[in-house]
């Protein structure tokens, strides 16, 4: 079980994989992917080292939960420390107390049963107010996590990040066309690809969020207000509002922009094409 990941790197190159490709797929940097396999997982960074974990043991056919508890095993296992021995008991001391008054002392510090169960009963009360209250947490956490869209770390983001400026720089509109919202509001609006894709996404007032979206993957977004998202190409790529497909955008392998607006009830979608 220590040396699991021995077994991960048997499996891969039974495989037949080679880190090169499961760095060009996953773009985890070759060195990460090289301290897995030797089991230096101090040289990961700790916040997305059991993210590069789950990852590498997709792309090799492994069982990425089980790869990850044996990684905690593993992990466990190194900073374990050995256990304190146990201080012994020094001998009673000796008491120049009388049997009477020994007898006396004992008994002013003891408690009645009431008293005692009193006591339970109070801090049973209080342990089940704890547990219902981390109850509720982690429904409200779970429920939020539920609507926030999966972002992926820098790592596994594509190179193909395209600024406004870039934009503006390097491409110009080819076609804009405008077509009315007949849906109403709440809206949802669920991204849906057949081809690994950059975007960026603007809800509402919030800050823009650039994301990838995997191929066979989607996600969904709720907005009040609006909704704006930049798209490398829109090659294999459905769009469904409120569950009904658009059919307003033609696929394309340059930039695709799309907006959607509660207020006025419209979408906008402008098609780019290369500066000459």
């Amino acid at each position: 079980m220590s040396e699991f990941y021995k077994e991960l790197k048997l499996i891969r190159q039974d495989q037949e994989i080679d880190l090169e490709e499961i760095h060009n797929r996953t773009k985890i940097n070759l060195n990460y992917l090289q301290a897995i396999e030797d089991g230096k997982f101090d040289l990961l960074p700790n916040t997305y080292m059991r993210l590069f974990i789950r990852a590498y043991a997709t792309e090799i056919g492994a069982n990425p939960d089980e790869a990850i508890s044996n990684l905690e095993i593993y992990l466990g296992q190194k900073t374990d420390k050995p256990a304190r021995k146990k201080k012994e008991s020094s001998p009673p001391k000796e008491t120049n107390q009388s049997p009477e008054e020994v007898d006396e002392s004992v008994q002013a510090h003891s408690r009645s049963p009431k008293i005692v169960r009193s006591d339970m009963v109070k801090g049973i009360t209080l342990v089940g107010i704890l547990l219902f209250a981390i109850y509720i947490i982690r429904v409200i956490n779970a429920e939020e996590s539920a609507k926030a869209p999966l972002e992926y770390p820098h790592e596994f983001l594509d190179k193909k990040s395209i600024s406004e400026q870039v934009l503006q720089n390097n491409f110009d509109v080819l076609a804009e066309s405008v077509q009315m919202i007949e849906e109403e509001s709440p809206y949802t609006l669920k991204l849906a690809t057949a081809e690994r894709v950059w975007y960026r996404s603007t809800i509402d007032t919030l800050a823009s969020n650039e994301n990838v979206l995997p191929s066979g993957d989607n996600r969904l977004y709720e907005f009040s207000q609006s909704i704006d998202i930049l798209f490398e190409h829109t090659i294999g790529l459905n769009l469904y509002l409120n569950g009904i497909k658009l059919n307003s955008f033609d696929s394309s392998s340059n930039p695709v922009r799309i907006s959607l607006s509660a207020v006025d009830k419209t979408v906008t979608i402008q098609h780019f094409i290369p500066k000459s």
